[in-house]
Parts: C-alpha cells; sequence; structure tokens
C-alpha cells in the first residue's frame, strides 16, 4: 500500500490507506493528548473491528476482550472505554463479511466478540506486530495482509439477500422495503426469513439502522439536527430524536457536540 492520508482533527490523528480494500474501510485513530473516554457502542451498517495498537488502551466495560473487538449491525447495548488510544479500525461490508470473518454477520450481533474468537490465533499474531510499529503505512499493509490470507472460504449471502442489503444501503436506509421481495421471486415470508437469519435483524431494522448511522454523521459535521431529519426523510424532529436517544443514549445534540463523533466521521473523507 502506498502512503496513508494523514490529518489532525483536534488532538487526534486520524490516518487512511491510499489504496481501498473492496468492502473494506479501514482509518486509524491515535489521540495525542492522551485523553480518556467512554461511549455507548452504536449499531452500524457494517461489521466493526477496532484493534488496539497499544497494550491496553480500548476494553469493552463487561466481558473479556483483549485487544481486538469486533461488533456486528446490532450490537447488545454496552459500553466501550480508552485511555491514550491508538488503534486500527475496519468496517467490513455485510456482503464480504462471511469471506473475511468465516461467519454470517448475524452471528457477530450481540455483546462485542474479541477478535481472537472470530480470526482465531492470527489475530494475537498481527495485534503484536501492530504493536511493533507507530507507521501507519506499515499497520494499513499488516492488516491488509491480514485480510487476503483470510479471502480464501466460499462462505458468502445468498446473491437475493446481498443484492436486497446492497439497495438498503445505497438507498441509505429509505429503500421501500415491501418491493423487494417480488425482485427475486420471493414471499415476504421467505424473504424476512432468509434476509434476518444472514444479517441478523429484519430488513425494517436493517434499513433504520442505515438511516440511523447516516444521521449520526450528519449530526458529526455540526449540521442542525432539523437539516439532517429532512434529508434523511424523518418525520420530523423528535422522531430523530428518540432514535439517536434509544441508539446511543444520547441526544442527538450531545452526538453533536461530542468531537469523539467528529474524528471517526472525518477518518472516511481523507482524500
Amino acid at each position: 500500500m502506498a502512503a496513508p492520508g494523514v490529518r489532525r482533527h483536534g488532538t487526534w490523528e486520524v490516518a487512511a490507506p491510499a489504496r481501498a480494500i473492496p468492502g473494506v474501510l479501514m482509518a486509524g485513530f491515535r489521540d495525542l493528548a492522551g485523553g480518556t473516554f467512554e461511549e455507548r457502542v452504536p449499531p452500524g451498517p457494517a461489521v466493526a473491528i477496532v484493534i488496539d495498537c497499544t497494550d491496553g488502551s480500548l476494553a469493552p466495560l463487561a466481558g473479556r476482550v483483549e485487544g481486538g473487538i469486533v461488533t456486528g449491525l446490532a450490537p447488545a447495548p454496552a459500553r466501550i472505554a480508552g485511555r491514550g488510544v491508538d488503534c486500527v479500525e475496519l468496517q467490513v461490508d455485510l456482503a464480504v463479511a462471511p469471506a473475511l470473518l468465516g461467519v454470517p454477520p448475524a452471528e457477530l450481533n450481540g455483546a462485542p466478540f474479541d477478535l481472537a474468537d472470530v480470526w482465531g490465533p492470527e489475530a494475537a499474531l498481527l495485534r503484536a506486530r501492530l504493536i511493533e510499529t507507530r507507521s501507519w503505512d506499515e499497520r494499513f499493509a499488516l492488516v491488509g495482509a491480514a485480510l487476503a490470507r483470510r479471502d480464501r472460504t466460499t462462505a458468502r449471502l445468498d446473491p437475493e439477500v446481498a443484492d436486497a442489503w446492497r439497495r438498503i444501503k445505497a438507498g441509505h436506509g429509505q429503500v421501500p422495503i415491501g418491493a423487494l421481495p417480488a425482485r427475486y421471486g420471493w414471499s415476504r415470508t421467505r424473504f424476512w426469513s432468509r434476509f434476518k437469519a444472514q444479517i441478523g435483524v429484519p430488513p425494517k431494522r436493517a434499513a433504520m439502522i442505515v438511516r440511523f448511522d447516516r444521521a449520526l454523521r450528519g449530526l458529526a459535521t455540526a449540521r442542525g439536527v432539523a437539516e439532517v431529519a429532512a434529508e434523511l426523510g424523518y418525520t420530523d424532529q423528535s422522531h430523530l430524536h428518540r432514535d439517536v436517544l434509544a441508539f446511543t443514549g444520547r441526544t442527538p445534540g450531545a452526538i453533536a457536540a461530542d468531537p469523539l463523533w467528529s474524528v471517526d466521521g472525518t477518518a472516511y473523507t481523507i482524500a
């Protein structure tokens, strides 16, 4: 991989690889001030993997996780804390997650998983090598190589489920869900059943999470709540307020004022 793009965002250093990996967004985060944080893990339209590149700067507040945290589309309410964070984050699209992780997205919902429980012994070896270097270029190359080694399984979502997921994501959660089964010649019951079995939530819930994630990123750019709500088809500001509160435990105003949320959004816009 070529040298990554790096920028400062407040006290954070944020990096992204120059070369994209299909189906995977990757970024690096380093808190130069060595501060602390505690946040609830929100749902999102990807399998999220966060690999701690130090000796213990990230940890859930419950459960056993050592250095690599994996969360699915619909994580159970859980909180994560950190101090002096220095990590690599991956957002793995649900369509490629079975091949790269060896399990369907549905099996990754619930409490955060330890990366070793998903990737096996390779997780510890990868993390040890990430800790050895502070170079984002080298870190992204190491993670990219690890992903390439894993992309050998034939595990896939059903083509119909994968297509439905792509449409929901591309439409930012505003796709007419009721019209999807007919596209595949499936009954509504079969479509709902297959989608939930592989993705982990029903199609309407998936669309709700996709739209919420878009709203969260909009709020993090300091745009007004009314503007974000209107753009994403929420009934009104109260509707958006309820979703944000339910998924994060915080109000839209609190999200907009918290620099930690804007740091995450910044990572995936680096040219």
